[in-house]
């Protein structure tokens, strides 16, 4: 473990209040930061963490944390903590999501959990020069899941309609949305005009030279909008964020500033979002180390185990989850009249009916890394007796063969296929197997489906990422397995 030297102070209060205090009753985060190395740097404004070959770093500046409360810094220690606990990193990379837009959405969560879980006689919200917020919240109109995909994908709607809604209108007029102030020279200043007994008018040292000066726009405040509020005409800072301790509001900067903003801090706002410089699996092993030998000691309780729940995405048994779509939404059925099993309503002397399991197609691409995942999903077709069309194609259709067993599985001829175009497979299903359901298994990085002519439902299952579709007939399910939580 790390051996905390060199820290500073309110930092080292932090860490031991968590250990020792049994009011606070922390001692899970206070042995967590006995993992970290705490590293002063001048060249971080803020704080910022990052996981190196070395370990899990944080970045600390003393004059940032000069200006804290206590309990300011409290609130920053466990942010930082939940960074290095979160396994978003990952998930942002392999989502392809854009780093600033991220790294909003990460604060968010992570703020919102820290002023939601933790006692607020313990941590208290960081404040800037002009006593506002440093920390963003999730938005009040957010009615979703508290998980990073759906607050990213959020956010980039509402970034989207506020680009849409941009004009000129909405910039201050005395600026022109700079937010940068005229720089008038002052009184005793030259402005460019040749002196006497000077060459060509050059301004002495001190002089102006009639050009915008380093300063604030006097009617906007340097924010480049309307009067200083955003491009509703409302307050760029308020109360904007939920405040999950109770059902009303925390003072928080709106939207449209924060996307307005995005430009110059990269969503930065609290501290700064550092690239660990290990591959994501060194990382999360590092982390799950760290984990596994707090847990060991019995140091994570209940209280810690809901806030980790909160901000380690849960692994989803996805199979149980397959099962159950394609029982409910593949698998057809006839019913006929027998004498063997009785009515529902136990009548004597009516017939009830028995259910004959039916066909299925199933369009099968073996191209991509399937995990063993579709193997399992087929095994479990053929254990419930059901009769597939099995359709294998790259460019064209080429191979169809209609599988009645469990057995036949073992002499299917999958191999990897050069290229991944299912539409040719998708046609062949509506030309000679339209009556019949439809069960698409692929890696997702195929072209882009025409659905819509198929009669029957149609469950896609891709591993990697989403099918990408086009028409569809209103009658298609798709599930995306995360390969990081089978």
């Amino acid at each position: 473990m790390v051996q905390l030297k060199d820290i500073h102070e309110k930092l080292l209060e932090s860490i031991q209040t968590m250990l020792i205090d049994t009011k606070v009753n922390l001692p899970y985060y206070g042995n967590f930061n006995l993992f970290v190395s705490f590293v002063k740097s001048k060249s971080v404004p803020t704080c910022g963490v990052n996981m190196t070959t070395k370990g899990m770093n944080f970045y600390w500046n003393p004059d940032f944390l000069d200006k804290m409360s206590q309990k300011e810094a409290n609130f920053i220690v466990l942010h930082e903590d939940f960074h290095l606990l979160w396994n978003h990193p990952k998930r942002t990379i392999t989502g392809q999501y854009e780093p600033r837009l991220s790294n909003i959405a990460q604060d968010m969560i992570i703020n919102h959990i820290i002023w939601e879980d933790l006692p607020d006689t313990f941590v208290e919200i960081p404040k800037d020069e002009n006593g506002k917020n440093m920390a963003l919240f999730i938005p009040k109109e957010y009615t979703g899941k508290l998980i990073f995909e759906e607050v990213y994908e959020w956010l980039r709607d509402k970034r989207d309609e506020h680009n849409k809604k941009q004009s000129k209108n909405d910039k201050c007029q005395t600026c022109q949305g700079t937010g940068q102030g005229q720089g008038q020279p002052q009184e005793g200043q030259g402005q460019g005009q040749p002196q006497e007994g000077q060459g060509q008018g050059q301004p002495q040292e001190g002089q102006g030279q009639g050009q915008p000066q380093d300063c604030k726009c006097p009617d906007c405040k340097g924010t480049g909008n309307q009067g200083g509020k955003d491009s509703q005409g409302n307050p760029s800072y308020g109360p904007y964020g939920k405040n999950p301790k109770n059902d009303g509001s925390i003072d928080t900067w709106s939207l449209d500033q924060i996307f307005d903003n995005m430009d110059s801090n990269d969503g930065q706002y609290l501290d700064v979002h550092m690239g660990d410089e290990v591959p994501e699996e060194m990382r999360e092993s590092m982390v799950k180390d760290a984990m596994d030998r707090l847990q060991a000691r019995g140091l994570q309780g209940g209280n810690v185990e809901q806030t980790l729940n909160k901000l380690r995405k849960k692994r989803k048994d996805y199979l149980k989850y397959i099962k159950r779509s394609v029982s409910n939404l593949i698998f057809g059925t006839k019913k006929t009249p027998t004498i063997v099993k009785p009515n529902r309503r136990q009548i004597a002397g009516l017939k009830g009916v028995r259910k004959i399991k039916t066909k299925i197609n199933c369009i099968l691409d073996t191209s991509g890394s399937m995990g063993g995942t579709f193997e399992r999903v087929l095994a479990y077709i053929y254990r419930n007796d059901i009769e597939v069309n099995l359709i294998e194609a790259d460019t064209q259709v080429k191979w169809v063969q209609n599988l009645k067993s469990r057995k036949q599985i073992a002499s299917l001829p999958i191999k990897g296929l050069g290229g991944t175009a299912l539409q040719p497979a998708v046609n062949y299903v509506e030309e000679h197997f339209n009556q019949f359901n439809t069960l698409v298994l692929t890696d997702g990085y195929c072209d882009t489906l025409d659905l819509s002519k198929l009669k029957g439902n149609v469950l896609l299952i891709s591993i990697g990422t989403r099918v990408p579709l086009g028409k569809t007939n209103g009658k298609v399910k798709q599930i995306q397995v995360d390969l990081d939580d089978k």
